[in-house]
């Protein structure tokens, strides 16, 4: 399982893997000193990613209350979810205080919203951090924008949808160059090591 954290120009965060989750996540641990992720399962141990997150995308994930949670397989999005995000070793001594601040809830619409608008994204998990063909997007290069819901999914934003088709969603928002919104930028890492590594020859 490979996943990246991916950011809108409003600094909205998501993380997004290329293969679906064997249990729902239910939230998302972000320690801001050391930049490492933690996903919280209901019913399964915590799953710690393995590469720390950039300080600005940091500085995102320390303000923000909660997080998208979605999987991409075969070029469809086959999860989403939105979970709450809790904040360790806060520097400004505040925070959410390591509370739940939100419930965890499955919003197709919301998930929609969040991809077209996405213009980053780094890397923040590699089943194999050596291996090279894992260095890019989990999109594989495909456009954010364009993903479309597998059948499951799709019948639950069609139901969604229903009670507001006179309220489209909000057109993306210009992205950061000429990429535009909905394609992010995702940082390759092939000269990433793990955290731990690192701290060592400090």
């Amino acid at each position: 399982m490979n996943i990246d954290l991916l950011l809108t120009g409003q600094g909205e965060a998501g993380l997004v893997s290329d293969k679906e989750f064997q249990h729902a996540v239910a939230g998302v641990m972000f320690d801001a000193q050391t930049g490492l992720v933690t996903l919280e399962f209901g019913d399964a141990e915590p799953m710690e990613l393995n590469i720390a997150v950039e300080q600005e995308s940091g500085q995102h994930l320390i303000r923000a209350l909660s997080i998208h949670v979605g999987a991409i397989e075969k070029g469809m999005i086959a999860e989403n979810r939105q979970v709450p995000l809790v904040l360790l070793n806060d520097p400004f001594g505040g925070g959410n205080r390591g509370r739940f601040p939100v419930r965890p809830r499955s919003s197709t619409l919301a998930f929609e919203n969040f991809m077209k608008n996405t213009v980053f994204g780094q890397p923040v998990h590699r089943d194999d951090l050596g291996d090279e063909a894992q260095a890019g997007s989990v999109l594989g290069g495909m456009s954010a924008a364009v993903l479309q819901f597998a059948p499951h999914l799709a019948r639950q934003r069609t139901m969604e949808a229903s009670p507001q088709l006179r309220h489209e969603i909000a057109p993306p928002t210009p992205g950061f160059g000429p990429r535009g919104a909905g394609t992010p930028s995702v940082r390759r890492i092939q000269n990433t090591r793990p955290a731990d590594e690192a701290e060592g020859e400090e």
